[in-house]
Parts: C-alpha cells; structure tokens; sequence
C-alpha cells in the first residue's frame, strides 16, 4: 500500500474536495494578495524589486535591457499589482519611417515633393545563402538568423544615420538613402559625406564571413539629381514611392558594381572630382567612377560594436500627435505587435507565404504619375485586403515601380492562401489595365514557399520585410514575363487550383535561379472544373423509340427491371451519339452521371472502366494528386461506417489510403467480395442523393472481366442504377471475354440491335455534315438509296464527295436561276441548329411543324458545349467574315417594307484547299410554303430559323459535274477502301504504321517505324489525310483536359484543329505550313479505317512493324523528368492522372538482347554525374563540442555561397508523371511483343509491367500481369510453347524468371496485406534461387548468418563482390526477396525470424555489390530489425557501415538514388534517437530532411520530419522545433496530409507540455488533435494513436479534468501496442504514466481509496514495461528515473527520489537530452527548497493562460519554468488547506 506522507501536520487522507486548476488558480489569486505580494509590500517593495524578483525566478543569461524590459512588462501582469508602462507609439513608429515621411506636412492623398538628392544604394549579397543555410541545418534557427542580420544591416545602417543619411526604403538585401539637398550648392558637400560613407562600409563591413561560412559582402552606387517623392493611399494604409533621375543613376551605378565597388554616377562624379580627396577608376566608356578603398573582413568584430543604441537618429523624437499619421505607413502585423507591446524580434520567423510582385509600365514620369499611382493604389488595395494579403511596399529602384504583396503572413494565415494570391493576382492585372488609364502593361510574378520575414535593421531605423529564394525568384518571374501573371511550381501545386488554368511557358533564364523549374501563365476561367458536356454541336436525329424506351426507364428508374440497355451495332451506326443523347437526358431528370470511353489500348488495363465510372461519381477527376483524392475520399465517407473498407478502394482508384487490419487480414475471394460491397454502398449513397445514377460506356466491347463481373452483379442486385453500353457485334477481331457473354445472358439487361436512321432524317444529316441548309436532291436520293440509314457511311461519302471537288458550299442567296434553287432541298431548320442555341430556336418557331417526339429528342439533346470567349468571340468573326452588307446598309428595306438580308460572296475554306477560291455565282432562294409536319422543306430566304441557325450556306454540285457519273461504293467498308486505294503509296503507309501503333498514335514513333521516312514525304501525307479527314490531332484543348469527349471531325469544318505544343524548332522557323501538319499526337477518325489499314498488311510485315515498334519503345526513357528519366510516349489514355509515384531504380532495367547479355552491369562502377547533394567525403564523428558539430553539420549540407545548390536536384516527385508512362508504355510493349511473336520478350515485359503496376499499388492489375507470364514460363519449361530463338532478336527467358515472378506476386500480395499469401510466393521464390531459407528457425541458423558476416567484415576483400557477374543479379533478385520477407515476419513480430532474413539479405547483397538499392535496403533492413531485438550497439555499427558505404558511392549516385539515400538516413536518424546520440540524429536528420525537400518528397520529408522534432524537443532547441513545425504544416497543407497536420499540432501540445512554450493556440492544439484521432489515415497508424490519446490523457491530468482525462487513459490503453518497438510508442509510455502517476495522486488526495488500490498496481506495472523499454531507449532513461522518484514521493521515500533525480539530471546530460536534464533540475527545486508559488504555478498558469511565447525560449531558466509534478503537499498548496 503506497504510503501517504502529509505536507507539514496535514494529513493528504484529510484533504477536501479536488476543484478544478482554474479554480484553484482563483483561490490562489486571491491567496496572493496576502502572500507574495503581501510579503512584498510588508518590506516596502517598489516596482523595481518586482522586477527583480520575477527577473531572478526566470530569466537567465545576458539579453539586451529593451528585450528584458519587454518581457518584464508582459509578465508583471502575473503578479497582482503590476502594470505595463505606458508604450510611446509614435516613436516607435518613427522607427519605422524614414525622415522625409516625418517631415512632410500634407496630408492629401495623393501628393508630391520634389527635392535635389544625394541618393545611396547598397546591396548586399549572400543573404539568400544565409537564410538556407540556419534553416536547413538547424544551425541554430531563426533566432540566430535574425541576431546575423541585423547586425549587419544594422551596423550599414548605423553608417548612414550618423552620417546624416536617411534611410528611405528596405528591399529585402537591399537598402536605399539619400541625403536631401536644399540646394545644388549643397550638394559636393553632401555627396563627399556619402561617399565617405560608402568607402567607411566597405573598409569596415566590406566582407563578413558568418559562423556557417556564408560571406556577406557590399556593393554601393552613389548619384545626385532630382527626387521626386509620391504619397499615395488612403486613410488605413499609406505608401511612398521614391522617383526621378537621381534613384534610376544609382540604381545604374549599382549595376555597374562588383562586390566590395563603390561607384559613383557621371553627374555625380563631374560634381565632385574638384574637391574631393578620394581617386577613382572609370568603369569603361560608360563615364561611372569606381573610388578606390580597401576591404576589410570584419568576421572578427563584436556585433554589438557597430550598434549604439544613443543618439543614432534624433528625428525618432517625434511629439504622439504623429501616431495617426505614421500608422497607415506601417504594415498590420507590426501593428499587432506594437498593440500587443510585444518584442519585434517575435516577427521574425521563416514562413512559408506567397509572394507577388506585380510591376506597373507607365509612360514615364509624368504630373499624372501621381493620380495614376494613387488609382492603382486604390484598386490593389481593394482587392488584397479583400483576401488577406499584406501591402508591404511600393518601390522604383532596380525593377521599375513595383508593388510587393505578401500572403500568408502572421494574423493572416488561411488555408487558401496561395489560390488567393494568384486569383488577386490576376483580378489586379484585370482591373488596372481596364480602370486606370495611364498603365500601359501590368506583369505581376507570384511564387511560394518558405522565406525569412521579418524587421531587419538598426533600432533606430528598420522596416518589415523579405528575404530569401523566393522573393528573388518572383523578382525575376515579373521582369521576365512581362504583360502576364507567371508564378512557378509551389505556386502551381500548392493553390490546388484546377489545372486548365495554367498554362506552361517558354522556359527562360533567370539571374541567380539556375533551375527555376517549370513557370507557369496563370489564367483563370469561370467554367467549372470537372464538367463532362457532350461535344457534338447538332442535335440528335431520330431514334425516337430508343429515347422513348430510355426515358420511361429514367423516370422509373427505381422500379424497373432493367438495370442494362445494351446498343449493338457495326461501326459508325451513331452508337457513341446515341449514348451522348441519353447521358444528356439523364442529367435533365436529376441523375447522376458517369460515363468512361473504352479503347483497344486500354483493353489490357484491368478495372479501367470501373476506375473511371467511381472516379467521375466520387468528384476525384477534379483532383491532380493521389493525396488530393485520399483525403477527398475519407472527407467523404468521414461520417460513415465505411471508414475502414475504404482501403478497398486503393487497387480500383490508384490510391494508397492506410490498409485497416480487418482488411489486412482477409483473404482474396473474401476481399474481392469486401470490394463488391463498397461500392454497392457507394452506388446506394449516390441513389438516394438523386434521383439515380447512370453509367455510360462507349464501346464497351474492350472492357475487362472485372468491370463485366461489376456490370453482371448491377444487372440483378442493383437499385435506382441504370448502365448504358454501346458495343460492335462479337468478332475474330475483337472477341468478347466470357464474362461479358456471361453478363449479356442476364435477365436484368435490355439489348437493341441499332439500325440505320428512317429516309427523312438524312437530310438533315446531310447538312448537318456538311455545316450548311441544304443539299442536292441527287445528294438526298443517293443517301436514301444506298446508305442504309448508316451516318457513318454519309459522312465517309460526303467527304470523299467534297475533297473530289465533287461538291461546293457556298451562301444563301436570291439571284439564281428558279432550275438551280429547285435542286436544294432544305433540312427542318430545327435539326440543323448548334445545340448552344436549339433551345432557343425551337422556343422561337412558330412556323415549323416538327414532331412532337422528334423535337424532344433535339432538346434533350441541347445541353450546352463548353467553350471559352475568345473562341465564341472568333466564332462571331468568321461569321461576320461571312455576310457582305450592301454599299449603302447591311440592311436595306424593300419596295413592300419588308427588310432582305444580303450576303457577302464567299470563298469557303474548302475551295481555297482546293484553289478554287474564285468568287460563286449567287443560288436564288425562292418563298415556298410550309410543308406538312414529317416532310422536308425548302426555307425561304427570310425564314426567321435560317437567320438564327447562325450559318446561311448550301451546298451545291460542282459546275460540270454530272451525278450519274460519280462512282458510289456499296458498302461503307468498300467506301473506305476506295478512299484507301486513291491514296498515294507513302500515305498508305503512313496509316500501316499509325494502326500497327494503335488508334491513337505519336508523330515520333510512327516515324522511327516507317519504312524510308523523309520528313517532307510525311509532312505532305498529314497534310492531305488531315484534310481528308482520315486522320486527326489527338491532343485535347487546354480547357477540356481530362473531360469526355467524343473527338469528331467535320467533313467542312472551318478549320482543321490542332492542339499540340508546336516544336520550338518549326515555331522559330515560322513555317508557312499549317499547324497541324506539325502535329505530334493523331488519332484515327475512323475504326474503321484503322482496322482496314491493318488488315492490308501481310503477317510477316505486321511482325516486322511491332517489332519495331517495340525496339524503339525500348529505347525511351520510361521514367518522367521529374524523377530522373527523359521523354515519354504519350500514346493511349493514362490509367490514372498525375499521380505520385516513386519508384526503385530497378524498375526499369534495360532489356538484355541476349542469354549472354542478361546481367545489369553494376552501377557502383559506372561515371554518373555528380549532383552535389549530400555531404562529401567522411562524416566525423569526434567528440567535438555541440556548436562544432552543429557547425558541422550546416557546412557539409550548405548551398553555395550563391545559393545556387538548393535548386541543383532535378526531381520533384510532385511533377511527376511515371504513371503516364507506365500506364501507357508497358501495354504497347506488351501487345507489340505479342504481336511480333516474341515470347521472351513478352515475359520480360509482362514481369516488367507487373513491377510497375506493385509501384502503382495497382496490386490487381499486377497479379494479372504476372499470372500471364507465368503461364507463358511454365508453357516454354513443358514444351507446350517453343523456346525464343536469340537469332530472331527474341531473348530467351533467365533460368530464375519464375523466381522473379513468384518474388513480384509475394510483393503484391504484402502490399495487399495478405500475409499469408505473399510469405508462400516469397519462400516459393526463394527456392527457386536455390537459396535456403528455414520453415523453423533457431539459434543455429543465425549463428550461421552471423559467423558468413563475420567473415565479411573480417576479409572484406575476399567475399564483398565475391560473387561473379553472371550470378550477381540472381543474388540481387534473392536479396530482394529476402527484404519483402523481412517486411512480412516484421509485420507478424516475428523479430528473430526478421532478423535472419535481415542477415542473409545483407550477406548476399554484399556477395553480389551489383546494385545500390539493394545493397543501401540491406542495410536498412538490418539496422531496424536489430533495434526491433533491441541490439542498439549492434545497430549503430551497421548504420555507421551503412553511412560509410553511402558517401563512398556519393559520386555514383544517380539522381533516382537519392531517395534510397534518404530513406537510410532516417532510419540512422530514429537508430540515434533511440540509443540517446542525439547529436548524431540531428546530423542524419536534417540530411534526410534536406533531400527528401530536394526531390519534394512529401511523405517522406514528413516521416523523417516528426523524428527530427523529437530530437529538437528532447534538446529544446525551441525556435529549430518551431521553424520545423511550420515546415511540417506547410507540406501537410500541399498534400491535404491529415496525418502531418495530426502530427504537427500534436507537437505543438507536446511542447506546451514538455517545455512550457506555445506555438499555436492550445485549444486549437487540443481539438485537432481530437478531431482528428479516428480519422482514417491517423487509424491505421497505430503508434500515433497511442501517442495521441496519451498526450491527450496527460493534458486533462494536469488540468484536473478528470472525466475526458479518464476517457482517454482508456483509449489510449486500448490502443497501446504489445511491445513499445520505437521512439514514438516509448515516449507515449511514459506520458501514459506520469498520467497514472498525476492521477494516483489525485485519489491520494480526494480519500478515494478504492481508486488508489486500483491505481498503484497499474502504476507499477507500467514502471516496469517502461524499465524493460528504456534499455533499447537509452534516450528515455531520465525520464524513467524521474518517473521512479516521484513514485517514491508517494511512497515516503524522499531519499531514494533525492538520488533518482540527480541520477536522472547526470544521466540526461550524459545523454545531451535538454529537456529531461531540465525537467529533473525543476522537480528536485520544487520538491526539496523552498520555492515561491509564482514558479510552482506558472507552468499551469501559462497552459491556461498563454503568457509565454516560444520566443522566450533562450532568454528564460527553463527549469524554472516546467511543469511541477503535484505531491499531495503540492497539491492541497492549491486547494487552500493549511
């Protein structure tokens, strides 16, 4: 029984009731006023003494009196009776503003003052550098940045102040003064005070090198002329701007220096060459002076010499009545910071904002320039206060007159910051070229990321502003894409703004940015991300009973029986335009639609179908990264029981959502029935959203077997769902799988064989094809007669018909002869009207009796196309092109009032094709009466329909040509052939070779493939199949990327489109030839004609052609740019879009050509290029001091002097595009190889493919590809199948293929979480590479793994690459199944058996050396599964051997390596962190971190990132901690990370309760975090859990609230794992037991002693897990002892807590652990001295009350400071007993 020890005579059994901390606060308030403050008085205290006295309790070291009295004054509130001294607000002000602001008195807005000027410019250089090398090193933080500049701006700064200069403007590294003259006479007496100046700066501050190596330098220009000072604003926030000859010579002068220059201008110079006494050199012809002075390095000089804080600058003395002024020129975050009277100092910080400069060309200086300036004032303002931006300044030195906004600065901070910036970016650019006239052209550069914002300075003098990288770069965005709003990558990614408003420019080079990455024009359009309108512009024609049946179903959709409408028919039956009319129809009545187009290249793609159908209805097509659309799923489903199926989902939709254990755990059938039902789940959600749901797939004869199963199960289950397919009969040529057969057999399906239209529609079709009113009654015969209904076969023949020159197009008029117009036969005006206006044409006819039915199909069909603007703005113009007015008026009345129209004679477009641009005669348009309804008619020239139609044009015969005498094929086949057989030979080739590529086909493949290819020959062949219409530009407009769309091309359109980028080459050549003959991405018009063209190809050529097709796909690169590799193949449609991939470098592996050839040459010996990334050469590792291995540590990782290192990587994960390539590349190798009859090929790619698709997490679509090469295998190995002969160019299958298979299977199957299953394949691969592996393992097989590393290390140069290279790459395939076994036992916590498997995969990957994945991955294997048995000393052998390995292969390393690399140092990061060598993990930590931010990695810059904050934490190296924290939010924000947002504010409330501090407010800390707890992505992090609700549980512990800490001491032991196996799960262990150990002192107090019986076992038991733990946790060894000794306080045992505590406090400084060192001084200050209530209370005081900002982090006893673990005598200390 725990002994209860009575504070003095009180006994803790006799303690009353427990209150809450709040209100034992206020008792305690009350307590004061008669204790502290009591004693206080009673001793004749004054306000000195209490400053004292709270100066003693808390701070330390030697701060500057004005941050001390700063932090006194906040702090005197704590103490009843103090009270802040009053602030003088207008000097502080005064501090803020330069001079000639003070002095002036006109307070109208706008104003200006034109004075003569010395004016001074200095830049300082490697401020950039600077910045990057405190932040990425944690070389000392923010805090030690800001102390560096602003020593050294400060001591420039002081330069000019007693030199009587006025420092006018802070531009980031920059600073411009002046020095006003009264007059010219002045002026050689003030430019010899400036230049003495320059030249005093550049011997004393010419060159400083910083403690981190970076060197600082100066460059000075000096000129004198006229100032011309502009005040704009409003009442609320005001600006200058400086102007005139004077700042653009300076400005000039500065251009013209190099570091340690001063120059001086010409004007300047003739001023001052009489009476100076310094020499000058001219700078060339260019008449600037460079004055001669030495340089000197004061790297040396005390910082504090140069700053003296008296008498600097006596105009700051300014009377309060200035506050009202000087306040609008201040920028609102320093505002809040004077209101608060808190230390400037807290303002600096690295921030990730946004910034824009936006730059305004004028006509020069003018007396408008000041009107113009204030109304663009006025407009910016307006809209950048409107979202949260911050005006910081106005300038006109260096880029012209330019306005810097920043987003996202504090007191502004909101989610969309960066969406915000660029939309406000664009609505200025918008607003000032229409609203202010003067502004000739508005270029504005916006960018994001981290950057230093803060005041920089001298006391006297100093203003907010911004430093760093990105400043620099939107600097150079706005002058090097003027007249645009350009912003780069981060901008682009992180707004998560839909895609189509950007567009890609021309890469340009930028001054100090050397890899800038892609820019981009940001333009915003109103249409609506995601929508997927239709894209044919007529309306429907007949299939009345098809819509009629439709429609009855829609309306019933929840009661009929049919859940499956079936369109059967051949090719160009109008199938896909039927499907596009009932899509429409469906939406009109309130359903939900999802419709996906099958191709033949994405027959071979499993579940393609269902990915696109779930991805429209979820609304993920409108997301552009995997995560985006993980947390948009869990968002979704957030409220709903299906929260943990939800992972389901990951093979179906490519996401990488965390695998719950039940799913985990479930076996294949089971999970595939698991799959069913979600979406069943998802498609009844979806139902009782609307009024149904309705999937549409187009050509759904390519569909897999997974998406029929689907269909199948809809077709009898299925509820208010409704499917519509459109398919060709069964053929040789595209078989149906059987379980399409399956599905068409059930009963639940409908299935209409489509026919031709009815004789009456064909007319209209006609005209439709032909874009115009009216036909030939011989065109109209001819089509009744022969055409069979079949609008495939009228648009085939009317094209041919019109590139023949067989038919014209010309304009409506009144002027032919009556036997001419009797030939026209008009269409029903209705039926040829665009669908942008059916609508409104078939409201406004009165005379056109068309049927009822039919006019309900043409208006179901009108749903609007989407197009832009300018292209509707265009469209206007060609039609206005096409009308000619009369001379008098376009309109003119006739004799009987009535008004004619006349049009213009026109030349179409297809005449000038033809060279027959000739004016036509005229066509006479005759009055004709209306026709009954269902008849044809001949509209009349003044039908108010033809007008409205938008389009007067008819279509006539060719003069002289009779009609008789046309050749018209039969069929549309034998049409096609026709076509085919006029075709030149070369052009007949070119479409072999485009079919043997596929429907959609790339310019640069089909010409690697074509026999003799000459460019001119194939520019001439595109040229006349584009116009032909047989071929088309596949790429989509940049407004419709990502929708449906049916890609059509109009017999007569007015153009031929093409949307590819045109290569540079031909843009700079400007080419007289069309766009499109330059296209890069064609697709067939016709399948037909696809088919036809391949079938004319004999079999041994077909083979000849996919081989070569295959050969060259072969030879590109099948990785994006973005991760290393080069150009991709574009062809087909990607199976999932810009979705995040990384992959290993094995990937791809280079296909061997021969038995001989097979083995990968090891890259560890090849000349890579060297990317200078990571630290070279040996890391040391000497017991130096910490501020050396700090130093250490910043160096070897710090960018150049230039700053040029941090943009040297070319990876960046989140541009990448791999799964383009994969998706696309690997099934055209596959069907090629199959095609071209090579086995052997076909294996190694379907393996290949396999790999990829395990990448993708496509696990399913993996499975597939490796079952299909496995039967390949076996067939070959029975004879079933005949061997590959090397002599063909075919390869024959490695004798370990199979191997290699059942190694991939086993992978899927553990990324599926089928254990099981992938231990079998595994083990099975095992044996097949004839390496052992036991079923039961004991001691004696890790003796033999141990005793074969042994000798490794023992005669390293007899068996490291002992084996030869034929069997290296067996031994690397081994090495990496014995890594994915490793993974597997890890998984089961089986650690001896992980650690075997960890052995011998170390062993054989050292035998082998081949590979570097796999030799790094061996290693890291090793490293976890000997901390997984608690070998710390054994583990930190093999991460030094690991690192050592590392940075001897530096130089070899490829750029794809890097994220292996950094995976490594995270591991060594959480090794050292573990074993308490904390040092040594913050030197792999901020290694690891700093790559994975170079390849922007998120998750894994997020994973070592949450590390790395235990490590700052345990140092309390605070403002590290912080900057980190905001760099975790910033990337968790990106990628919509609710796991790193979890995790970030979790370490906010994790440094409140260890160290005292606040970061965020602590009531958002604590709801986030609980909010966020059952949230999926934190669910299956197991360890986060636990160390959430142990947090959690510890908070309300010590703020007495008991019932949710109860809760959560629930929770938290509910989720707590069997064995506490990393950094994470200790530290929740030991909060989880200072919780219980808070809480048994509670029930001691309360006389709860049932509750204390129950408590004090459980705290005993968790004494000893945590002793079990800490000895492979060194790290928590402290604050275990502390743990034990106040037990012992409840127990009585004072001693034995006496000797625990400064066990503890010699244990954790052995160990540099900070916090617990800090936290053990305080519990032995509180608990064995006396101590005054103020520090006993003051951790609870600020947790409540937020008193103490992390900023005081370095200035306060932090042992002072911390929370005090309440004995009972401390606790009725505050429940007032005596």
């Amino acid at each position: 029984m725990v002994q209860k020890k009575a504070p003095h005579n009180h006994s803790p059994l006799e303690a009353p009731s427990a209150r809450s901390s709040a209100s034992r606060l206020s008792s305690l308030e009350n307590r004061k006023k008669g204790g502290l403050e009591g004693s206080l008085d009673a001793t004749g205290a004054t306000g000195d003494m209490l400053n004292q006295h709270i100066s003693q309790q808390l701070f330390v070291g030697d701060i500057g009196p004005e941050r001390k009295t700063s932090n006194l004054r906040r702090l005197r509130s704590v103490i009843p009776g103090g009270e802040a001294a009053a602030a003088k607000r207008a000097q502080q002000l005064a501090t803020h503003t330069p001079d000639v602001l003070i002095a002036d008195q006109d307070t109208q807005m706008p104003h200006r003052k034109d004075t003569n000027a010395i004016t001074f410019f200095v830049d300082v250089s490697g401020f950039t550098a600077l910045t990057e090398k405190y932040t990425l090193s944690g070389r000392g933080g923010t805090d030690k940045l800001t102390e560096t500049l602003n020593s050294y701006i400060g001591a420039l700064v002081e330069c000019i102040l007693r030199r009587d200069g006025d420092v006018l403007q802070f531009a980031g590294d920059a600073i411009l003064a002046m020095w006003a003259c009264n007059s010219e006479a002045e002026m050689p007496a003030k430019l010899e005070e400036a230049t003495a100046c320059a030249v005093h700066i550049q011997e004393h501050y010419g060159i400083r090198t910083t403690d981190v190596g970076v060197r600082l330098k100066v460059k000075v220009g000096i000129a004198c002329g006229e100032v011309t000072m502009f005040f704009i604003g409003l009442r609320s926030c005001s600006q200058f701007v400086i102007v005139g000859s004077a700042v653009d010579d300076v400005n000039a002068s500065e251009n013209q220096c190099e570091s340690g220059d001063v120059v001086v201008s010409p004007m300047a110079w003739a001023m001052m060459k009489a009476s100076t006494c310094y020499d000058a050199d001219p700078r060339g012809n260019t008449g600037f002076m460079k004055v001669r002075h030495a340089v000197r390095d004061d790297s040396d000089r005390d910082s504090k010499e140069a700053i003296d804080l008296a008498s600097v600058r006596q105009s700051i003395a300014v009377p309060s009545s200035m506050e009202a002024k000087l306040t609008p020129y201040v920028i609102p975050p320093v505002l809040k910071k004077l209101a608060d009277d808190q230390p400037l100092e807290y303002l600096s910080e690295m921030r990730q904002v946004s910034i824009v400069f936006c730059q305004l060309a004028t006509d020069g200086v003018s007396s408008e320039l000041p009107s113009i300036l204030q109304d663009a004032f006025v407009v910016m303002h307006k809209k950048i206060t409107a979202v949260s931006g911050c005006l910081n300044k106005v300038f006109a030195f260096d880029k012209g007159i330019t306005f810097l906004v920043i987003f996202g600065l504090p007191g502004f901070k909101h989610k969309n910051e960066v969406a915000h910036a660029l939309q406000c970016a664009d609505a200025i650019s918008q607003e000032l070229l229409k609203e202010v006239t003067g502004i000739n052209r508005v270029s504005i550069g916006v960018t994001t990321g981290p950057t230093f914002c803060g005041v920089i300075g001298h006391p006297a003098r100093h203003e907010y502003t911004v430093i760093g990288r990105t400043v620099n770069k939107a600097a150079r965005l706005m002058t090097n894409y003027p007249g645009v709003v350009s912003c780069d990558e981060d901008s682009y990614y992180h707004s998560h703004l839909p895609i189509q408003q950007f567009k890609k420019l021309e890469p340009k080079p930028l001054k100090g940015i050397p890899n800038p990455g892609n820019i981009y024009h940001f333009v915003p359009s109103d249409g609506e991300l995601g929508q997927r309108l239709p894209q044919y512009k007529y309306p429907l024609l007949g299939r009345k009973e098809e819509i009629k049946d439709f429609t009855e179903k829609v309306k019933n959709i929840k009661e009929t029986d049919v859940r499956i409408i079936v369109f059967e028919g051949e090719s160009g039956i109008g199938k896909s335009r039927l499907l596009d009319a009932l899509v429409s129809l469906a939406k009109k009545n309130g359903c939900m639609v999802a419709q996906v187009t099958m191709t033949l290249q994405l027959s071979g793609i499993r579940g393609y179908a269902l990915n696109g159908l779930f991805t429209q209805l979820l609304g993920l097509h409108q997301y552009r990264t995997a995560k985006e659309k993980e947390v948009h799923v869990m968002d979704h489903f957030k409220d709903k029981r299906l929260g943990e199926d939800l992972c389901l989902l990951n093979d179906l939709l490519q996401l990488k959502l965390p695998v719950s254990p039940k799913i985990a755990q479930s076996d294949g059938p089971t999970r595939k029935k698991m799959t069913t039902e979600l979406l069943w789940c998802i498609l009844k959600e979806h139902t009782e959203m609307s009024a149904g749901v309705v999937f549409g797939i187009d050509n759904a004869h390519f569909m897999d077997d997974t998406t029929w199963s689907f269909l199948e199960t809809i077709s009898s289950t299925a509820d208010a769902v409704l499917c519509v397919l459109s398919m060709m009969p069964p053929s040789p040529l595209h078989p149906l799988p059987d379980m399409a057969t399956q599905t068409l057999k059930s009963k639940g399906l409908t299935h209409v064989r489509m026919k031709g239209l009815e004789n009456e529609y064909l007319t209209a079709l006609a005209c439709q094809i032909l874009e115009v009113k009216g036909v030939p009654h011989e065109v109209v015969k001819l089509l009744q007669e022969k055409s069979h209904g079949i609008p495939g076969w009228c648009e085939q023949l009317l094209g041919d018909m019109f590139q023949n020159q067989f038919l014209r197009v010309l304009p409506i008029t009144s002027n032919a002869s009556q036997d001419k117009h009797k030939r026209i036969v008009f269409a029903n005006p209705t039926l040829v009207t665009k669908r942008s206006s059916v609508l409104r044409t078939v409201a406004a006819s009165d005379s056109v009796h068309a049927s009822s039915s039919e006019t309900a199909a043409a208006a179901a069909a009108a749903v609007p196309e989407q197009s832009e603007k300018p292209r509707a703005q265009m469209m206007a113009r060609r039609e206005s092109r096409a009308t000619k007015p009369s001379a008098a008026s376009a309109e003119a009345e006739s004799p009987d009032g009535q008004k004619k129209d006349k049009y213009r004679k026109r030349a179409s477009v297809f005449d000038k094709l033809l060279g027959r641009d000739k004016p036509l005669p005229d066509v006479v348009m005759p009055e004709i009466a209306s026709v009954p309804e269902e008849e044809e008619e001949e509209a009349p020239a003044e039908h108010p329909l033809v007008r409205a139609s938008g389009s007067n044009m008819i279509c006539d015969l060719a003069p002289g040509i009779v009609f008789a005498n046309i050749p018209i094929p039969d069929t549309m086949r034998g049409m096609m052939m026709a076509t085919f057989d006029k075709l030149k030979p070369f052009e007949q080739m070119f479409l072999k070779c485009g079919a043997i590529l596929g429907n959609t086909f790339e310019r640069q493949l089909l010409e690697a493939i074509i026999p003799n290819f000459q460019a001119r020959k194939v520019r001439s062949a595109m040229r006349r199949l584009f116009e032909l219409r047989i071929i088309m530009c596949a790429t989509a407009p940049p407004n419709q990327e990502g929708h449906h769309n049916h890609p059509t091309a109009q017999v007569t359109s007015k153009s031929i489109e093409c949307h590819c980028d045109v290569p540079p080459i031909i843009a700079a050549l400007k080419s007289s030839e069309p766009q499109y003959v330059h296209c890069q991405l064609m697709r067939f018009v016709s399948a037909i004609m696809e088919e036809l063209a391949y079938e004319t190809l004999m079999e041994k050529q077909r083979q000849h052609l996919h081989r070569n097709a295959a050969l060259q796909l072969e030879g590109r690169a099948h990785r994006c740019r973005s991760c290393g590799g080069g150009g991709f193949e574009h062809g087909g449609t990607t199976h999932s879009e810009a979705f995040k991939v990384s992959m290993r470098s094995s990937s791809m592996l280079p296909v061997p050509q021969n038995q001989e050839q097979s083995t990968r040459r090891s890259r560890l010996y090849q000349n890579t290029k060297d990317i200078s990334m990571l630290p070279g050469g040996s890391m040391q590792r000497s017991n130096q001091s910490f501020s050396k291995r700090r130093r250490s540590r910043s160096s070897s990782m710090a960018p150049s002097e230039s700053g040029d290192e941090e943009e040297s990587s070319k990876l960046d994960r989140r541009a990448c595009k791999c799964t383009e390539i994969l998706a696309t590349v690997y099934p055209q190798l596959i069907r090629h190889w199959k095609n071209a009859n090579m086995v052997g090929k076909t294996v190694y790619f379907l393996s290949a493919a396999g790999e990829a698709a395990i990448t993708l997490q496509d696990n399913s679509q993996a499975l597939t590809y490796l079952r299909e090469a496995q039967i390949l295998v076996d067939e070959m190995k029975t004879g079933a199948r005949p061997l590959p002969d090397p002599d063909d160019g075919d390869v024959i299958p490695v004798w370990w293929q199979d191997a290699k298979v059942e190694n991939l299977m086993g992978q899927a199957y553990l990324r599926m979480g089928m254990l099981e299953d992938a231990l079998s394949h595994l083990r099975e691969a095992l044996e097949m590479l004839e390496i052992s592996f036991p079923t039961r393992v004991n001691i004696f097989h890790i003796w033999t793994a141990e005793l074969t590393q042994f000798l490794h290390q023992l005669m390293p140069a007899h068996y490291l690459g002992s084996v030869d290279q034929e069997m290296a790459p067996i031994k690397v395939e081994a090495a990496n199944c014995l890594k994915h076994l490793t993974d597997v036992f890890h998984l089961k916590h089986n650690e001896s058996v992980c650690y075997l498997a960890a052995l011998m995969q170390l062993n054989i990957a050292e035998a082998a050396s081949t590979d570097f994945d796999e030799l790094i991955m061996a290693y890291s294997s090793i490293i976890q599964a000997c901390m997984a048995r608690g070998r710390l000393r054994q583990a930190s052998y093999y991460s030094s051997m690991a690192v050592a390995k590392l940075e001897a292969l530096f130089n070899m390393m490829q750029e794809e390596d890097f994220a292996t690399a950094a995976s490594l140092y995270t591991i060594v990061l959480r090794m050292k962190l573990a074993s308490g060598e904390l040092y040594e993990a913050l030197d792999n930590g901020y290694i690891a971190l700093r790559i994975n931010r170079r390849i922007h990695d998120g998750e894994a810059e997020l994973a070592s990132a949450q590390l790395l904050s235990q490590c700052l934490l345990l140092q309390l190296a605070v403002q590290e901690l912080v900057d980190l924290s905001r760099r975790v939010m910033f990337i968790a924000e990106e990628g919509s990370h609710v796991l790193g947002k979890h995790w970030y504010y979790l370490g906010c409330l994790d440094t409140l309760i260890e160290a005292g501090f606040s970061i965020e407010d602590i009531g958002t800390c604590v709801s986030f975090v609980r909010d966020t707890y059952s949230d999926p992505s934190v669910r299956t992090e197991r360890e986060a859990q636990f160390y959430a609700a142990a947090t959690l549980a510890l908070w309300y512990a010590r703020t007495d609230s008991w019932v949710e800490c109860d809760r959560w001491i629930a929770v938290a032991e509910e989720v707590k794992p069997v064995k506490a196996r990393c950094v994470v799960t200790v530290h929740g262990l030991c909060k989880l037991l200072e919780t219980r150990l808070i809480r048994l002192c509670e029930t001691i107090v309360e006389q709860l002693y049932e509750e204390t019986e129950k408590d004090e076992p459980v705290v005993r038991q968790y004494l000893k897990e945590l002793d079990k733990a800490v000895e492979f946790h060194k790290v928590f060894k402290p604050r275990y002892l502390h743990m034990r000794a106040y037990f012992c306080m409840f127990t009585g045992k004072t001693d034995k807590a006496f000797r625990l505590l400064k066990e503890a406090v010699v244990m954790a400084d052995r160990l540099t652990n900070v916090l617990d060192r800090e936290w053990a001084k305080h519990s032995l200050y509180v608990w064995f001295e006396e101590v005054s209530e103020f520090v006993m209370t003051f951790w609870l005081r600020h947790s409540i009350q937020g008193e103490l900002d992390w900023h005081d982090a370095k200035n306060i006893a932090q042992s002072k400071i911390m929370y005090t673990l309440p004995t009972p005598e401390y606790k009725s200390m505050l429940t007032g007993t005596s």
